[in-house]
């Protein structure tokens, strides 16, 4: 194994198809933020009843910080 490998997580960009890299993980809120390796879209998942990871929001930064003001 070289040191390079960098481990990716299931799922796929719902734009572009291309695979999730973990961006951020909070396990006490039950929540993790996906980015797209290819066109950079965040993918918001919040843990469900059944303890799975259910995908609540997709969006850029930039409309994140457009919507909360």
């Amino acid at each position: 194994m070289s040191g390079k490998d960098r481990k990716t997580y299931t799922g796929k960009c719902v734009d572009c198809g291309s695979p999730l890299e973990l961006y951020e993980i909070d396990f006490k809120k039950g929540r993790k933020i996906m980015q797209c390796t290819r066109c950079g879209l965040f993918h918001f998942y919040k843990k469900d009843f059944f303890g799975k990871w259910k995908l609540v929001k997709v969006s850029r930064v930039s409309d994140l910080w457009k919507n909360s003001k």
